[in-house]
Parts: structure tokens; C-alpha cells; sequence
């Protein structure tokens, strides 16, 4: 084990608090409450907050594995928005992961520590995956014994601080746990002089001392802009020199001439009224369909099967069952076919929905006006799999103050 000296951490720490801008000669006692934490470094509690309430492990249940619903809980506790603690290629690279019993397994024994971490690291390592997506599965099981980890980052301060210990490249159990010990002390050391410091507390004292090694053209391109500004402020508009404009290409227009004479109007509201009698007819179709079926193989439950459409913030139109009990969630879609493909739009309350139940279904509904509808059950649905869904913005909400 490597050990971190008195004079590594008087290294990081004169490093780290030179980075404040305040003069305050307050005593901090509370290290969550240091202003360099508040400022750079207080969104990874928000993250790791954010993934266990994305990952509902107490929800999990071995009945579960191959319904793709423990592939989709840990999948959006990595697709976080504010997500930073990996590169986004790593987040993609889980996406890949087929939602297969194995792979479930796999995921359900490591968060529900039913397999040893070392066992679980390194069948994470063999089915591909990198370091840091690695790293960040072990911090959200467990965040007071595992950090995520960038590797290149993490080596600029050990070497800085002359700790003798590389991450990249050396993606392993053993430089993991040693990657976590460096930390830990870190931690030790810090509680020497503050209260309550956690190992992510240690983790960002590391990362915002870090934060000091910019590279020498980013260096220079700062220092370049902030000339520039203090010189605008100095010098007369009549001193400057008029910047070189790019060429401008106006954007296309439109043709008057070209335009038809008597064009017909689009009756938008009697549209919505047609697509809205299509959306309920299907879904009179499948409720149909669906009551008619469990009569004939489970009475008792027919007579549960509930249209629940006029609650949209449920995310789907159809509470029915399958013939052992188990709930079904319906979302009811009427779609028209052409010879090449299938479409149909999705709200993003039901995209969500979609990977949050444990058994939903779209139910896609064509030639509904005909004595002969046709039914096509999709289960459990993975849109983010672009091999079987392709999916296009249609609308945007734009929002501005």
C-alpha cells in the first residue's frame, strides 16, 4: 500500500487553498461547507443523489431478471443530465448491454452484494467495460468505500504530489482498491483538521487541487482574452481595428411567385379530432381484446382490467394482467403501416414509464375502422436499443426568461 506523507498532503492542501478568492478568516469546521466545495465540487452529492433514487434498488426482486427492468434502472442512473463523473462514450458503451438474464444477474448480485466486489469488478472488466464506468457502479453501490475515477486527471495530481501510483491504462482490481487506499488517507488527514469528511469530501479536496493544472495553451488563451478585454475598455472605438467579417449566406427564402394561388387551409382542430377518435377506438379495441381473452382463461382477473387513459401521468391507457397475476401496463397505439416500417409518437412521461414498470407493453393498433383490427404487442420495449427502435425529435419546448 502506498503511503500518503505529511508533506504530500501539505503539498495538496497549500495547492488547494490557494484556489480561494475569498479573505474570510472564518474557521471552517464543516468540510461540505468549504466555499471551494459549494463552489466546484458540491453537484457530485447531487449526482450520487440522484443515481440511488434513478437505480430503486429496493424495488428489485430475482423475479425480475430478463425483464430489461434492472438494465433500465441502472441505465438512468448513469444517463443523469448533470452526470459528469464519466465520459459520455462510457455511458454508451452500457447502452450496448443486452438485457438478458446473465447480465441482469450479474448487475442484481453486485447492488444487492450477493457476489464479492473483486468477482463483480472483474466480470464488469471481461464483458467490456471501461475503467470509469466501472468505478462510477462500485461509487454508486457503495459511496463510503468507492470513488469514480478519470484516470488521466487523477495521474496529473498523484505524479504532482509525487505519489508514485498510475490508473491509466492499469484497469484492475488491485489498482482500484489501491486508487481507493491513496484516497482514504487523504480522508484521514483531513479529519485532522475539519469535521464530518467523507471520502467524496477527500475526493474533491484532490479534484479541485487538481484544478490548477491547466495546460500551457489554455494558459495562454486565457490570459490572451483577458488582455483583450482590458484593452477594448482602454482604447476608443477609432483605435480598434475593424475585425475582417465572414462571408454572410443569407438563409434560403421563399419564392412570392411560386406560391399557389388558392392553397386549401389546414383544419388543424378537426385533424386532432380524427386522431383523437382513432387513439380511442384502439384503445377500446385492446381493452376489448384484453377482457375477452382473461374470461376465457381467468375470469376473476377480467373483471380487473381497467381503462386508466384519463390519468395521463401514468404513462400508459390499460391496467390488465397475465395468466399468472402478474400486472400489465398498456400504453394503446394507433398506428397506420406502410411496406418498410412502423411509427408512432411517444410522450416523454411514457418514454420514462416505459423503463419503469415492470411489465409494460405498447400495444400498436392498425386498420382500427376495419372488421379485422390488427394487434401488434411489443414487450417491454428498449427505445434506446437503435438496432430495433429509431427515434426522431418531433417537438421542442423552448423556454427563456
Amino acid at each position: 500500500m502506498i503511503e500518503v506523507t505529511e508533506k504530500m498532503f501539505e503539498a495538496a492542501y497549500l495547492g488547494f487553498d490557494k484556489l480561494r478568492t475569498e479573505n474570510s478568516n472564518e474557521k471552517i469546521s464543516d468540510f461540505k461547507k468549504h466555499p471551494l466545495i459549494v463552489q466546484h465540487e458540491i453537484y457530485k452529492y447531487d449526482i450520487l443523489n440522484e443515481a440511488k433514487s434513478q437505480l430503486l434498488l429496493n424495488t428489485w426482486k430475482e423475479s425480475d431478471l430478463g425483464s430489461g427492468r434492472i438494465l433500465s434502472c441502472v441505465k438512468n442512473a448513469i444517463n443523469i443530465n448533470i452526470n459528469n463523473l464519466m465520459d459520455w462514450r462510457k455511458k454508451d458503451d452500457f447502452k450496448k448491454l443486452q438485457a438478458n438474464k446473465e447480465n441482469e444477474k450479474l448487475l442484481f448480485d453486485f447492488f444487492k452484494t450477493k457476489i464479492e466486489d473483486e468477482n463483480a469488478f472483474n466480470q464488469f472488466f471481461e464483458i467490456g467495460f471501461l475503467y470509469q464506468l466501472i468505478a462510477y457502479l462500485f461509487f454508486i453501490k457503495n459511496p463510503q468505500k468507492y470513488m469514480p475515477i478519470s484516470q488521466e486527471q487523477v495521474d496529473k495530481i498523484f505524479n504532482s504530489l509525487d505519489i508514485d501510483f498510475k490508473t491509466s491504462h492499469y484497469c484492475s482490481w488491485e489498482n482500484y482498491l489501491e486508487y481507493n487506499g491513496i484516497i482514504k488517507q487523504f480522508r484521514k488527514l483531513l479529519s485532522l483538521s475539519f469535521q464530518n469528511v467523507s471520502l467524496l469530501d477527500a475526493h474533491s479536496f484532490l479534484w479541485i487541487y487538481g484544478l490548477q493544472f491547466e495546460t500551457d495553451d489554455e494558459k495562454v488563451k486565457t490570459n490572451q482574452v483577458i488582455s483583450i478585454k482590458k484593452q477594448k475598455i482602454k482604447d476608443s472605438p477609432a483605435e480598434y481595428p475593424k475585425p475582417e467579417l465572414e462571408i454572410y449566406q443569407p438563409k434560403i427564402t421563399i419564392d412570392i411567385e411560386c406560391l399557389p394561388e388558392n392553397e386549401n387551409e389546414i383544419d388543424y382542430l378537426d385533424n386532432h379530432r380524427k386522431s383523437m377518435e382513432i387513439g380511442d377506438l384502439a384503445e377500446k379495441i385492446v381493452l376489448e381484446s384484453e377482457i375477452m381473452f382473461l374470461k376465457t382463461h381467468c375470469p376473476k382477473l377480467a373483471e380487473k382490467v381497467r381503462l386508466v387513459s384519463n390519468n395521463p401521468k401514468l404513462g400508459f391507457d390499460i391496467l390488465s394482467f397475465e395468466t399468472d397475476g402478474k400486472q400489465k401496463q398498456i400504453e394503446v397505439k394507433a398506428i397506420s403501416e406502410n411496406k418498410n416500417s412502423k411509427s408512432f409518437l411517444i410522450s416523454r412521461n411514457e418514454y420514462l414509464k416505459s423503463m419503469t414498470y415492470s411489465n409494460y407493453y405498447v400495444y400498436c393498433v392498425s386498420e382500427c375502422n376495419s372488421q379485422n383490427p390488427r394487434i401488434l404487442r411489443i414487450k417491454n420495449p428498449n427505445f434506446e436499443n437503435s438496432d430495433e427502435f429509431k427515434i426522431q425529435p418531433i417537438t421542442y419546448k423552448i423556454t427563456f426568461d
